[in-house]
């Protein structure tokens, strides 16, 4: 073992022996993190700001003073761990949460997790993967692009974590993404991600990652601005749209952002058709996939939407003892941990129907093959989204307790970033500039559900935290209203 592992797994047993210690910690989860890392940029003069490194730090959640804190250092001295450990017991008084935070006191969780990768990401060099990145992008130089932008970031990543309870849990992760930008000279602005947790297998499917998105770029820099269609329509959303759609959807899934008062929809609400079913799981090497989550507990699948009602909420252990449930591990790390890990969906599964992609697009006005980023309706809404959280779930009810009714609440648009008129069910002109009126019905205006499902991954932001996701969904066909991008 390297100098480097000895080191951050004495830093995270000196900091457990601390916490048991202290009389004012009800409970710790203290993890050792060693990783390797790539992190790279190419546009369209070439590489730069090319780096591998190698990063260590501790992470640590603490339940002090009613409430709980979670801190990331990557100095990891005696004096800077005892700082940081301070400071973490010390945040509950300054927080005064009405409802003291829960934690998992009972279950004891000892594993080992290898990961998915069967060989290492950073078992290739640094030069093969910027020249995989550099030969994905050389067949662009036939398209009239503004800028082009590509950033591919690896991380394997050894993870040790213990508890003042007991669980100790080692996991390995190899995980590796690209997010493409081509921003056509004459069309919008193309945006892609893909991520995977396979390790070095990754790289080999750039190649084709790199081929569909210059393919979609020349399509949409050929075709004819259309005039774009408003008010009520039938629109047909790719399997790629649609998953970025439920992906939306299932922030309203996550307990805390109900508990914030923020969310439309309850276990028992009907909010799809009756062959609408979502699952939450953890797909072997999906970019979003992880076997045990902050909280060192083993991942499970969650049923959250069976025959278009609502059957389950996404929880941690806090919310899932304050709702008399059982919580599936669901409380996501961010990426690069120096944020606090949050509720959120891993890989949501979105079973297929029976139509086929023409029975989609037929008499529809409007084909979407990719949504751009939404824009929240309510003002409260998008302040709490962005801004910083504590660690402690329950706080959200002390935001809720604050606010008044909010009529908005669940309402976006979705602008169009990738979309097409349609003429007898054929392309007919790009549409610009139109986004898809969001409301809680939205979902249930679906008519019908696609044979053929694609899977899209990204990162989302959730109070500052940088989260993995991924969906594997089916087009979808829906009545919805088109209004003018605000």
């Amino acid at each position: 073992m390297s100098d480097e592992r000895e080191e951050v797994l004495d830093a995270m047993d000196w900091l457990l022996n601390r916490f048991e210690n202290d009389d004012d910690v009800a409970y710790a989860e203290v993890g050792g993190i060693y990783q390797e890392k790539t992190d790279l940029v190419v546009t369209e003069d070439g590489p730069r700001e090319n780096t591998a490194f190698t990063e260590t730090g501790v992470c640590l959640r603490v339940f002090a003073n009613g409430s709980a804190d979670y801190r990331y250092s990557s100095s990891i001295d005696e004096e800077s761990l005892e700082d940081v450990a301070d400071r973490a017991v010390r945040s509950g008084e300054v927080l005064a949460q009405d409802d003291p935070a829960q934690f998992d006191a009972y279950t004891t969780h000892r594993a080992v997790h290898g990961g998915w990768a069967n060989e290492r990401i950073d078992a290739r060099e640094k030069d093969a993967k910027v020249d995989a990145v550099v030969d994905g992008l050389e067949p662009a130089d036939d398209l009239d692009l503004r800028h082009v932008w590509a950033n591919y970031a690896d991380a394997h990543v050894e993870a040790s974590w213990g508890s003042t309870t007991g669980s100790t849990v080692q996991t390995t992760t190899d995980r590796a993404q690209v997010t493409l930008v081509l921003d056509l000279e004459d069309g919008p602005k193309l945006e892609r991600h893909a991520g995977s947790t396979r390790g070095a297998k990754f790289l080999d499917t750039l190649p084709e990652f790199f081929d569909g998105a210059l393919a979609d770029a020349r399509e949409l820099a050929d075709a004819t601005a259309a005039e774009s269609p408003t008010g009520e329509r039938t629109v047909a959303l790719s399997p790629e749209a649609a998953a970025q759609l439920f992906h939306f959807v299932s922030h309203y899934l996550e307990t805390d952002h109900g508990y914030m008062g923020l969310s439309p929809y309850s276990v028992g609400d009907e909010i799809g058709p009756d062959d609408l079913t979502i699952e939450d799981g953890v797909r072997a090497g999906s970019w979003a996939a992880l076997a045990y989550d902050a909280e060192l507990r083993p991942t499970t699948p969650v049923q959250l939407v069976e025959d278009g009602e609502v059957t389950r909420l996404l929880h941690n252990t806090a919310t899932a003892a304050e709702e008399e449930t059982y919580p599936a591990g669901n409380a996501v790390p961010s990426l690069g941990f120096e944020q606090a890990p949050r509720i959120h969906a891993r890989h949501l599964e979105v079973a297929p129907g029976d139509a086929d992609p023409k029975q989609l697009r037929e008499s529809a006005d409007v084909y979407v093959e990719r949504f751009g980023t939404p824009w929240l309706r309510d003002e409260f809404e998008r302040v709490q989204r962005t801004g910083v959280m504590p660690a402690s779930v329950l706080y959200a009810k002390d935001i809720d307790r604050k606010t008044v009714d909010r009529p908005d609440r669940g309402c976006a648009e979705l602008p169009v970033a990738e979309g097409y008129r349609l003429e007898d069910g054929e392309r007919a002109g790009r549409v610009d500039n139109v986004a898809v009126d969001y409301d809680p019905d939205t979902v249930s205006d679906i008519t019908d559900i696609g044979t053929t499902r694609a899977t899209v991954t990204g990162v989302c932001e959730k109070h500052k935290s940088q989260l993995p996701w991924a969906v594997s969904a089916p087009g979808v066909r829906l009545r919805a209203t088109l209004k003018e991008r605000n």
